[in-house]
């Protein structure tokens, strides 16, 4: 899945018969990912990493196929495990660093009131993996942001609505815990993925294009209900743990 949602996040525990399918969308990506998109539910695997997002359930899972471990909780869990991390880094640096670090913060916290995020319809977007698709272009401050290509199918986006407030949330967890502005918090942006499913962006905040989503197959298949369930071998983590392996 796109790298600006989710990024190691988590994933997790379906307990349910494996032998079930059920009706759902496949979703894969030009450089490998590859994303299962079912009953409110993403799935979303590259590099041995896998995570699981429930959305009726509001619950977010992580999978490390390396080490064969997983963990599971709320996305309030996993952001308090974040932002205990990050207290506790800071904690352990230097006086100097840690003013610095705080200072840029505190810094951060009237940011957003300072920048102007701005949608615009920028037309028909053609034919991606399959699906109509309509072109937007973001802007910030005046200059490109991004490009996004989002499609409208009907049963596509009525699959992954169950997930929109899911993402959001974990989102501007995610992207908070930054000393930068984030465009994708503001409201213009979150209002934009309401309307679709991003299946290609290219972003412009350094200068030049950089692809960030790129599909290149979508489909509507039978998902097995096995691809929701924890392997039997892996052993449950806590996100503090998970997070902390991740670092060290």
């Amino acid at each position: 899945m796109n790298r600006k949602y989710l990024p190691y996040v988590a994933a997790g525990v379906i307990m349910l018969l494996s032998a079930t399918v059920e009706a759902g969308w496949i979703m894969l990506e030009r450089e490998g990912d590859r994303t299962l998109i079912s009953k409110g539910r993403l799935k979303s695997s590259a590099d041995g990493i896998s995570w699981i997002l429930d959305g009726p359930a509001n619950t977010l899972y992580f999978f490390d196929g390396n080490e064969k471990t997983y963990a599971a909780g709320t996305v309030e869990d996993y952001c308090g495990a974040t932002a205990a991390l990050v207290e506790q880094t800071m904690k352990n640096l230097p006086a100097e660093q840690r003013q610095t670090l705080e200072q840029m913060l505190k810094k951060d916290k009237g940011e957003a009131a300072r920048h102007t995020v701005s949608v615009a319809e920028a037309g028909d977007g053609g034919m991606i993996a399959g699906q109509k698709t309509i072109k937007y272009a973001i802007q910030v401050d005046g200059e490109l942001y991004e490009e996004i290509w989002l499609a409208t199918d009907g049963d596509l986006t009525s699959e992954f609505k169950p997930l929109k407030p899911l993402l959001r949330k974990f989102s501007t967890c995610a992207t908070t815990m930054g000393t930068e502005f984030t465009p994708e918090n503001s409201p213009e942006y979150q209002r934009l993925m309401d309307r679709g499913v991003e299946v290609k962006s290219i972003a412009y905040s350094e200068g030049s294009p950089e692809p960030l989503t790129d599909v290149v197959k979508l489909e509507k298949t039978d998902i097995p209900e096995s691809e929701f369930a924890v392997p039997r071998d892996f052993r449950k983590i806590t996100f503090a743990e998970m997070l902390k392996s991740q670092v060290d």
